[in-house]
């Protein structure tokens, strides 16, 4: 299908929630989905019907389904999508009692419980306790998530794992969690892929661990991966001047990795905070890493994204 239904949304920043923005999208319209969903329950991004706030994984897991089963509508035959997901503990932040328990100014809240939900932790953790995880548990929520859009009709083409180094953990019973999935889904057995983009130094297939660290980010938001991470995907999943679409943009480094190598980007999230973040930095980048990225965007793209809400009933 030809893309000229979506032509004055490329490179845009939207306003709102997933599901119903991708509804207002025409089939077959996208390159490639590259994409971060919000953990369960882990982060409290303030929006009215967020998803990582249902009570029970099965409800976060369908939500997630609904989308990505709009999503593949919306994906091009020889499309593919790109999902990078994150672990759970049952009974994680335990140690806090619902409404903040240590005291939302004590040093630890203010060190780690920026963003992190305070109410309905009992409530999800009697869901986990009913399907017979007991405390301390790892729900293994990136398989349970995968296995559900396999049953949807993804195929699933690879598990890639992000080993991101990190000593941020005090755990003394356990190794310490150092890794995140990507899931490599397509709609069919044949797809846009340049290997090219995925060849290491000496010409040899990239494998599935990546060591990325990344640049440091130093805005507000609390959840990002570096563009480090995704610029092999962006290379290699959409052809210049194709359309790579974000349904959880985040802070918005999607669109700075596309405007770097000149694709065009569609950004959509349901918090205002964050759109308004995004926009910035790819409009002008937040940090250096930013600004030395956008110095390379191509001038023939159009580059002011703008700031639209979509409502949600759209």
């Amino acid at each position: 299908m030809s893309t000229s239904g979506i032509t004055h949304l490329l490179d845009t920043v939207q306003c709102s929630e997933a599901l119903a923005f991708l509804k207002t999208l025409p089939d077959e319209s996208i390159n490639s989905i590259i994409t971060s969903p919000p953990y369960f329950a882990q982060r409290d991004y303030g929006a009215e019907g967020q998803i990582g706030l249902e009570d029970t994984a099965q409800e976060y897991v369908e939500a997630l389904v609904a989308v990505f089963r709009e999503a593949n509508r919306v994906l091009k035959k020889d499309g593919t999508f790109w999902l990078n997901i994150g672990d759970t503990y049952v009974g994680a932040t335990s140690q806090h009692r619902e409404g903040g328990s240590q005291g939302k100014n004590s040093r630890y809240s203010r060190k780690h419980m920026n963003g992190v939900p305070t109410t309905g932790r009992t409530k999800r953790n009697k869901a986990f306790y009913a399907m017979g995880l007991p405390m301390k548990s790892l729900v293994g929520m990136p398989w349970r998530i995968a296995f559900a859009l396999q049953n949807d009709g993804w195929l699933l083409r690879c598990d890639i794992i992000w080993h991101r180094p990190s000593s941020s953990e005090s755990v003394k019973d356990r190794p310490t969690h150092a890794h995140e999935y990507i899931f490599m889904f397509s709609k069919t057995q044949y797809y846009y892929y340049d290997r090219s983009a995925m060849l290491t130094e000496t010409g040899a297939n990239i494998q599935s661990v990546w060591r990325v660290t990344g640049s440091a980010f130093t805005g507000s938001h609390c959840a990002t991966f570096p563009p480090e991470l995704i610029e092999p995907i962006v290379l290699a999943s959409c052809p210049e001047n194709g359309i790579i679409f974000d349904p959880f943009a985040g802070s918005g480094t999607v669109g700075v990795v596309c405007r770097e190598h000149k694709r065009h980007f569609l950004l959509c999230d349901i918090s205002p905070e964050n759109v308004e973040l995004a926009r910035k930095r790819v409009t002008e980048g937040i940090t250096k890493n930013d600004k030395k990225r956008l110095k390379n965007f191509s001038s023939e793209q159009q580059v002011l994204p703008i700031f639209q809400n979509i409502n949600s009933s759209a």
